[in-house]
């Protein structure tokens, strides 16, 4: 597989870019049915997801959860705790909700 293919780009409001593993990704269900969805969203041709009203110190948290996600979904170990700082807890969780993850 091509890095096209096993990554997608996140692009935040400020223009800020995380390219990231499209099976982490894929934890998000917005961002799932974005890029495999029946709907053929353009994101599901380019790899490139927009989001114009969620800046990069957000999206950020939110890339750093998804590969949490990936990581420990399965796991039968302990989970350690993620950490969000307080002053972006607020912000972080309206932005889960949304991206569903």
């Amino acid at each position: 597989m091509s890095e096209e293919t096993t990554h997608v780009k996140l692009i935040s409001s400020d223009g800020f870019e995380f390219i990231i593993h499209r099976e982490a990704a894929l934890k998000s269900g917005t961002i799932k049915n974005m890029i495999e969805g029946a709907a053929q969203f353009q994101e599901s041709v380019t790899k490139e997801i927009p989001f114009r009203d969620i800046k990069g110190v957000i999206l950020d948290v939110v890339c750093r959860y998804l590969y949490y996600k990936w990581q420990y979904e399965n796991s039968v170990t302990e989970i350690p705790e993620f950490k969000v700082d307080s002053e972006l807890i607020l912000e972080t969780l309206m932005t889960a909700d949304f991206l569903e993850c």
